[in-house]
């Protein structure tokens, strides 16, 4: 396609500024050399007009990173752009042999949503309030694990008097102190590495510790012992249920070191979140599906500290006993039930589609 007139030219920047600024309701705008710009709805990608020019990219690329061209020699780019009403995070990356250049926008709002904004139950406070240990908050990449754990930070934030610490890559929340010191550091700038950024925290007084995702042994292992030593710690994994993170997070280990490090977070385990995005039965927004488990009592501490017993974690939190922890079908059930999701919407995002359909099926 040649489009050489310059009344042609589409001003891509305010394309995008238009959209994000819109009450549309979507999370991420890809913009690929040659192809048309697409958004992610709900339910779908949607394309909006004709294919995009290079030049026609030039100047969106530009306030990006100025610098775009010669740091993509390096790799992609992971930029975050902060705007009056929303937050992006922005990635530029080269395809098909590095001759087309693509832009990723993540659109995220400015503020922490409030905890009771989020679709997570209220009773989530007493995992932050809890004096120490380690909190998990799991899901696949678009889950909404950075807003939740956002919201959980900004509730620590208005009630405690603490030292928060965050190590992420990039920041995606600016957070405003409140009754807390706050110390956000960015992977690449303030720290080289989640792992140096957790043990350089350590050494800095800090009360609530934040890490955006745990990815090595060095880092699974500073975190169980932040944990265990008297911080209370937030981490990210990417796993699709709440057994899942825990398996995870010990799979880092070699195997002679597993049972030292389950007896660890046995110990230090105060809970994991585990969550999905959903489409409402219309298709129009998003609603929040989660997997709660909560160690109350040391009640889960028992099936981390024997393997033997890893397997009875399921029943337990199918049994609910603690009134809390549930799976992640219980709450898709209970969507469908209420009519804000669809079956099949619920039914895709479950790990247990044979248990969902039965327990959709039966009479409630």
């Amino acid at each position: 396609m040649n489009r050489n007139t310059a009344t042609l030219m589409r001003d891509l920047v305010t394309e995008v500024l238009d959209l994000v600024n819109s009450e549309r309701t979507f999370t991420d705008i890809h913009i690929e050399q040659d192809a048309p710009v697409r958004i992610k709805t709900p339910r779908e990608w949607q394309t909006l007009g004709e294919p995009v020019l290079f030049e026609e990219m030039q100047e969106l690329l530009n306030s990006i990173d100025y610098e775009w061209e010669n740091r993509l020699r390096n790799g992609a780019i992971d930029h975050p752009v902060v705007l009056t009403k929303a937050r992006l995070r922005c990635n530029v990356y080269r395809t098909c042999g590095g001759k087309k250049v693509v832009v990723a926008i993540r659109r995220l709002p400015l503020l922490p949503l409030p905890l009771d904004k989020t679709g997570l139950p209220l009773y989530i406070k007493s995992m932050c309030e809890a004096a120490k240990g380690l909190v998990l908050v799991t899901g696949s990449t678009g889950a909404g694990k950075t807003t939740s754990t956002a919201s959980m930070l900004d509730y620590l934030n208005a009630t405690r008097s603490a030292h928060i610490v965050t190590i992420e890559q990039p920041i995606e929340y600016m957070m405003t102190e409140r009754k807390s010191l706050v110390s956000q550091k960015e992977v690449g700038s303030d720290v080289v590495s989640f792992s140096a950024g957790l043990r350089e925290a350590l050494r800095q007084r800090p009360d609530v510790i934040m890490v955006g995702e745990v990815r090595d042994a060095e880092t699974a292992e500073t975190v169980l012992h932040a944990a265990e030593s008297g911080h209370l710690v937030f981490a990210t994994l990417h796993t699709s249920s709440a057994i899942g993170a825990i398996n995870k997070l010990l799979s880092f280990f070699p195997m002679e070191q597993r049972l030292q490090r389950s007896q660890a977070l046995a110990d230090a385990l105060v809970g994991v979140v585990c969550q999905c995005l959903v489409p409402t039965e219309r298709g129009e927004s998003f609603a929040l599906a989660s997997e709660l488990m909560f160690n109350n009592n040391r009640q889960v501490s028992q099936f981390i500290a024997a393997p033997e017993k890893a397997h009875l974690l399921g029943e337990f939190m199918r049994r609910k006993d603690d009134n809390m922890s549930r799976t992640l079908n219980d709450d898709l059930a209970r969507l469908v039930a209420a009519g804000t999701v669809a079956a099949r919407d619920a039914l895709r995002a479950s790990y247990d589609r044979a248990e969902l359909q039965d327990m959709i099926a039966r009479p409630r």
